[in-house]
């Protein structure tokens, strides 16, 4: 598989674009998007990412800004306000905001002369940084990442996952090396008092938003074991029953640091051209045993886990 995988995700993501772009000013939702792409809303943030470069809302976003520019200077006769509210801003303070964000200035200073400087600064940029916007990339783009030698043997297999029941003990706030990491600290002392041992446990991480989309405030994790379906659960877990079937599972061996680097790959090098989608279901990490490999550098081995359907 490959191609013609690839083409159609492609396919599927410009057709959201062409949605975007015909109702700009409207209040655009993630789960009509999704249907438009018929994909599931459950995973489609990163699917968009991982075929545009962009977030599903930053390209939005971006495209409200820069239509609303172009309005300011067209429309001379309109006010910000005006040129806000036609372009899906529900307030001019709203507008404000994220305009300065954006172009580094105020509308007003836009109009007086802001645009022109910020045109001449467009055309200085090297071409290879500036990507022809609007659409999904296509196959053979000359400006489109390379893909790295380790991105093109990713070994990634799709097989029937059997449903878990487990214990848990959740997290949330910004991933990376420091919270989720203390977190399963936390929990691998419950285990140890509670007789969940190596080499016969098996823990799941489950992980429930992108980080690349959620704010790092809203961020949820969840720190699993498999537990039997008597147990009972304390002031400290709860228990809940992680779906089965079919999974894309791809092998991880690294630090805390580069996981989140390797789900991407999984969403844009290798989901694309497989012919699957993702399913509408949470990602987890399966760890079988012992999953420490250097406890000195931090270094672990897990199973990646995405739940896909064929495309």
């Amino acid at each position: 598989m490959g191609g013609a995988e690839r083409l159609e995700y492609d396919r599927r993501v410009n057709r959201v674009i062409d949605h975007i772009r015909g109702h700009l000013a409207e209040g655009l939702t993630l789960a009509e998007l999704a249907r438009v792409a018929a994909f599931s809303p459950f995973h489609f943030d990163r699917v968009f990412k991982a075929v545009t470069g962009e977030t599903l809302f930053g390209f939005i976003q971006r495209l409200r800004l820069e239509r609303a520019g172009s309005a300011l200077m067209g429309r001379t006769d309109a006010s910000v306000l005006e040129i806000a509210l036609d372009h899906g801003f529900m307030s001019a303070a709203t507008f404000a905001r994220a305009f300065r964000a954006h172009f580094g200035m105020s509308a007003t200073a836009w109009r007086s002369g802001g645009a022109a400087r910020w045109r001449r600064r467009l055309s200085r940029k090297p071409r290879k940084q500036l990507r022809k916007t609007g659409k999904a990339r296509g196959p053979r783009r000359v400006d489109t990442r390379r893909t790295t030698a380790k991105e093109a043997t990713m070994s990634v297999n799709v097989r029937e996952q059997p449903p878990f029941h487990v214990a848990y003990m959740r997290y949330t706030g910004p991933p990376g090396p420091d919270g989720i990491p203390q977190l399963w600290e936390k929990f691998g002392r419950w285990l140890e008092a509670h007789g969940f041992r190596p080499p016969g446990r098996t823990t799941i991480g489950v992980t429930y938003d992108d980080p690349t989309v959620t704010a790092p405030e809203k961020y949820r994790y969840d720190a699993c074991v498999v537990v039997p379906p008597d147990f009972q659960p304390d002031r400290l877990v709860n228990v809940m029953d992680i779906p089965g079937g079919t999974y894309a599972i791809a092998p991880f061996e690294g630090t805390a640091r580069d996981i989140l680097p390797v789900w991407m790959r999984v969403f844009a090098s290798w989901l694309p051209g497989s012919g699957y989608q993702p399913d509408d279901r949470p990602c987890y990490e399966l760890y079988r045993g012992d999953p420490m490999v250097d406890p000195k550098a931090g270094v672990f081995r897990c199973d990646l886990c995405l739940p896909v359907r064929a495309l």
